[in-house]
């Protein structure tokens, strides 16, 4: 409690110093000081002009209002609209401080804090958002599921260090090759999705090997191994789910790496199989 109450009264004297504790524009706070204090004049007003009347004094009301007693009472609505724009300001800044943590926190659990990308659970939020905007645009949307190749043997071989490095430095290329309003993702351990708007099969596919082969010739900051990557695409179709385009996008990265890995599948390609 001894460190508690002078945590308040700083509070107090450093909300008296802003300019939101004085506008009765925007702190509505002030307002509902003065509705507290108002009955506090008026009830003893009330009650001094009674007995006034009644000792048979002709002004009641001017007599009252003259009386330096009124006038300690009278100050008691500003007053209070004074203490109260105060304390609506230490709630108001209190509020912003929360609102920060809430936004921090929300960016936390969707973050992925080695790489820096957005998380799975983010993806999962933003998917029926982006499904609806491609409806409405009539645009082609299609999903890559990247994986990197061996990388279990990166981490046997050069250690997990080596294999954090291998990881930012992937992230970092999907990033430098994607548009602004792509979606990239590590969707778990060395497997990333990439959402790509108003973009067909043939597109992403272009785009994909484009991916492929950066990891292939080599990835900044450079790696004391070499890397490779296996990509499998699924374009959107007709009221897809998230667990719908994953699945295809899925299979078709699962054939890419039964096939010899390093290479881009489409999903259109295997269907007839499928």
């Amino acid at each position: 409690m001894s460190v508690y109450i002078p945590k308040q009264i700083n509070e107090f004297f450093a909300a008296a110093t802003q300019s939101f504790s004085y506008n009765p524009r925007r702190n509505i706070y002030i307002w509902f000081g003065i509705l507290w204090g108002l009955p506090i004049p008026l009830v003893n007003i009330l009650i001094h002009v009674h007995f006034l009347e009644a000792s048979g004094v002709e002004t009641p009301y001017l007599t009252a209002f003259c009386s330096p007693l009124q006038w300690f009472f009278l100050a008691h609505p500003p007053l209070f609209g004074l203490i109260f724009g105060i304390l609506g300001t230490i709630r108001n800044d209190k509020d912003m401080q929360i609102g920060r943590m809430i936004e921090k926190l929300e960016e936390l659990s969707t973050l992925d804090p080695l790489t820096g990308l957005k998380n799975r659970r983010y993806f999962a939020h933003i998917f029926h958002d982006e499904c609806a905007r491609s409806l409405r645009r009539n645009e082609s949307m299609t999903l890559l599921f990247l994986d990197l190749d061996h990388f279990k043997q990166v981490n046997d071989t050069h250690g997990h260090h080596f294999g954090d490095l291998a990881l930012q430095a992937t992230s970092t290329c999907f990033k430098n090759q994607c548009r602004p309003y792509d979606t990239v993702v590590r969707w778990g351990g060395e497997e990333f999705v990439i959402l790509l708007r108003a973009t067909d099969e043939s597109a992403a596919h272009f785009f994909a090997e484009r991916i492929r082969n950066t990891v292939r010739e080599g990835l900044s900051p450079p790696l004391p191994f070499p890397l490779t990557i296996s990509i499998g695409l699924a374009q959107y179709q007709d009221n897809d789910t998230l667990e719908c385009m994953v699945d295809r996008a899925d299979k078709a990265l699962y054939h890419a790496k039964q096939t010899g890995r390093n290479k881009v599948v489409s999903w259109s390609a295997l269907a007839p199989e499928e």
